[in-house]
């Protein structure tokens, strides 16, 4: 893979969030409402259908799929049981370690679709569902587990298995499995309607995504910043692309997963944070500087790993 292929799959992307962060500041886009729905429609409606009508009409039987989520669940582990094992030392407060959690495992979904589709043309998408299907459970579990065990403020087992297994964007991958596996195809007249759905996933959620970005309190939030963007940029990229090697893993599917987690933490996260007490203020500090920094260790890590998987 070339640095021209690669800037050609990361130039739109930075554009669209360019243009999102912009759009927020205009008079007739500024408010959070506005923001607020197109995030609802982007993420409950758009991008699971994106993922479904991918993973539905393309044959995936040869995707080692049990590899691939060993080469991408064992590294997000350990680099969670590395920061649990150190949580006084990666952050000053409870709430500042949920967040550095967040930060260093979660990703953000429609950057890395979008980069899946760029980088491999046909089967990105539906490469990216898979992937996505494994991770997606596991960090959100974790994410909620660090609230669960540092904070005061609890949420029942119930609700964590019900929002995992009601997840959106699992739902989507599970279900268009399913249809895949179905002796005949599905009706133009359905395929008609999806694909205009499907289309609008991406540009309407990196729209979002930037409109989301606020800016970076450096000297506030210095540490967590560190520790937090090293894990997820650097050192998961690193164990992944070594657990991809050692379960023998390469081609487009070991590109994307690669991908997913050499990006930037989810603009979602922030949510989280707010909602459940953790360091909101840090949390809206990473997802900024992740998203920019991102797309300057995204080319080497690319370029490296489709060297060695591809």
């Amino acid at each position: 893979m070339s640095v021209g292929a690669i800037a050609a799959a990361l130039v739109p992307i930075a554009a669209l969030l360019a243009l999102g962060a912009v759009l927020r500041r205009l008079r007739g886009f500024s408010s959070p409402d506005f923001w607020s729905g197109a995030e609802r429609l982007a993420y409950f409606v758009l991008l699971p259908m994106l993922l479904f009508t991918s993973i539905a009409t393309v044959d995936l039987g040869g995707v080692p799929v049990g590899r691939v989520a060993v080469a991408v669940v064992v590294p997000t582990l350990l680099v969670t049981g590395i920061l649990f094992a150190l949580n006084r030392v990666v952050a000053p407060t409870a709430a500042a370690f949920t967040s550095v959690l967040q930060g260093s495992v979660r990703f953000n979904t429609y950057v890395g679709v979008s980069l899946a589709v760029s980088l491999a043309p046909g089967e990105g998408a539906a490469l990216a569902g898979i992937v996505g299907a494994v991770l997606v459970p596991l960090v959100n579990v974790i994410a909620t587990l660090g609230f669960e065990v540092f904070l005061v403020d609890k949420s029942s087992l119930l609700s964590l298995v019900g929002k995992v297994v009601l997840n959106p964007l699992v739902l989507a991958c599970v279900l268009g499995a399913a249809v895949g596996t179905l002796p005949f195809d599905m009706p133009e007249v359905v395929i008609g309607v999806l694909d205009p759905l499907a289309a609008a996933a991406l540009p309407v959620g990196l729209l979002c995504v930037g409109a989301g970005l606020r800016r970076i309190q450096l000297r506030t939030h210095a540490v967590g910043l560190v520790v937090a963007s090293s894990m997820k940029l650097l050192v998961l990229p690193a164990l992944t692309l070594g657990g991809l090697i050692l379960v023998g893993v390469s081609g487009p599917v070991a590109l994307v997963a690669l991908i997913f987690q050499s990006i930037g933490t989810a603009s979602t996260s922030y949510v989280l944070a707010r909602q459940l007490g953790g360091d909101s203020s840090l949390m809206a500090a990473l997802i900024a500087f992740q998203t920019v920094a991102s797309f300057v260790t995204l080319p080497f890590v690319l370029l490296v790993g489709s060297a060695v998987l591809v």
